[in-house]
């Protein structure tokens, strides 16, 4: 093999590479119902942010929602292993040799997405376990820091995008 075939070669290899990372986003695999920061894809993650660090709870409070995400641990780190192992499957076939057109790669892009789907549920479900813990005056709390953070960032997308050329 001349040394422009072995660059060709690597070019290749490198090239799958991105188009892997492009379809997997490894970033989901670090998914957790567990606060503060994590994120599901879905807005829960955040709102079970904000409701935890707004709402001053009780120490009877903080027992229940340690007692809830305790709970809810084990099934997340089980459905996170799950869409590990799918994504290894997904790069796996996508560096495989031969031929491969979309439809091969179906099994485990619908695979990838059941799972995240369970994770987005598991992480909905917690919220809703913790937000039945808050009183009403903590969720007012929470829903006027979460408007007040969505002003914010709308805030600084202004600010940013006024310094554009």
């Amino acid at each position: 093999m001349t040394a422009r075939q072995k660059i060709s070669v690597w070019g290749g290899v490198a090239g799958a590479l991105l188009l892997a990372a492009s379809w997997v986003p490894w970033t989901a695999t670090a998914q957790a119902p567990t606060p503060p920061g994590s994120r599901t894809g879905a807005t829960s993650g955040r709102t079970l942010s904000i409701m935890l660090r707004s709402s001053a709870l009780t120490p009877d409070q903080k027992s229940q929602v340690q007692a809830i995400l305790s709970s809810r641990r084990l099934a997340a780190r089980a459905l996170i292993r799950d869409l590990r192992q799918a994504q290894d499957d997904l790069s796996d076939k996508l560096l495989s040799s031969g031929p491969l057109g979309l439809s091969d790669l179906e099994p485990q892009l619908s695979k990838i997405s059941q799972v995240r789907d369970k994770l987005v549920q598991n992480s909905a479900q917690t919220t809703l376990d913790i937000r039945a813990v808050l009183t009403p005056e903590q969720l007012a709390r929470a829903s006027q820091v979460k408007d007040r953070l969505r002003e914010l960032r709308s805030e600084m997308r202004q600010l940013l995008n006024a310094t554009d050329p």
